[in-house]
């Protein structure tokens, strides 16, 4: 029995694409939540009324000050004043999947030739064509941020991250692993009108297991052995101010192209090679938060647009 014909039997509503999703939505919750850079510096503000905040955070010990040494190797992201454990980001995404992610910070600390960080993401999707409740999405990674030698870029990886995800009928759970150049962060870089920022790439698998959410049994697998996301280079053009969650804000545009491919996946027995994904994109990166305050998306015909609409520090920590 197929895959699909067992999930079927087993009322996952496979017909309507349940499974066939998840990849799609996995994908767009960390592309999501590599926007999620947490709070800035001094000017971060707390969440705005109604806004859910995360659980609050333990209050380990503050990350090692970096030695000067320390300091020259590792990349700048590593000094940033939100480099803290207990920062976080809000987010909102509109379009053909609404999206809700708020990304927290936890353990940062110096490692040889750069820092590591424990980030937690946190999303609901919601997905006309699943036709159900939002599907909701915990994922732990243990993040390295490294500088690579002769490259400006720096590079970024996290092994063995855990996913647990819940919908109407099934709960997912597995592991995730990507490695990649540059930082998905402005960071440490020069960002002045009419300049130009280098491209980034980053390379992922998945290896995801499909329960029964009111039996526990069993329904299938999920596996994507090489996803990946290339980003061109990125253009910075003219400060403007523009109204954003967090009040008006002087900021400035960084528009660039963004190809996003599962590759391969692997739902049970079956294989699929769904086609990637092009997208043009716009950073809008604010100054005064040193953060990516909105991002919108073109993808063919359909538009989405990212707000961020709250960042905030730990207790103390600006």
């Amino acid at each position: 029995m197929t895959a699909a014909a067992l999930a079927d039997r087993r009322g996952i509503h496979w017909r309507r694409g349940w499974p066939r999703h998840l990849p799609a939505i996995l994908a767009a919750a960390w592309t999501l939540g590599s926007h999620a850079q947490p709070a800035g510096p001094a000017e971060a503000s707390a969440a705005p009324a109604g806004a859910s905040a995360p659980a609050p955070a333990p209050a380990p010990a503050p990350a090692p000050a970096a030695s000067a040494a320390e300091a020259g190797i590792a990349p700048p992201i590593c000094q940033a004043p939100w480099f803290r454990s207990g920062a976080r980001a809000q987010l909102e995404a509109d379009g053909q999947m609404p999206m809700s992610i708020t990304m927290t910070v936890r353990h940062p600390g110096p490692v040889p030739g750069g820092c590591a960080a424990w980030l937690d993401i946190h999303s609901k999707s919601a997905l006309a064509a699943m036709m159900g409740p939002p599907v909701v999405m915990d994922q732990m990674h243990r993040l390295t941020l490294l500088r690579d030698a002769g490259s400006a870029n720096g590079r970024i990886s996290s092994q063995h991250a855990t996913i647990n995800a819940q919908a109407r009928y099934a709960r997912l759970f597995g592991e995730a692993s990507f490695e990649g150049t540059g930082l998905l962060s402005y960071a440490g870089h020069d960002i002045r009108e009419g300049i130009t920022l280098p491209g980034e790439s980053l390379h992922s698998s998945a290896s995801l297991q499909i329960n029964s959410l009111h039996s526990g049994e069993a329904v299938t697998t999920i596996r994507v052995p090489r996803a990946s996301i290339h980003i061109g280079e990125r253009r910075v053009g003219r400060r403007q101010h523009i109204d954003t969650p967090l009040g008006r804000r002087e900021c400035l545009p960084i528009r660039y192209d963004k190809q996003a491919s599962l590759g391969e996946v692997h739902i049970g027995d079956d294989v699929e090679r769904p086609d990637p994904y092009n997208m043009t994109v716009t950073d809008w990166y604010c100054p005064s938060e040193a953060f990516v305050l909105r991002t919108e998306i073109r993808q063919g015909d359909q538009q989405q647009v990212i707000e961020t609409t709250a960042i905030g520090m730990p207790e103390g920590g600006q």
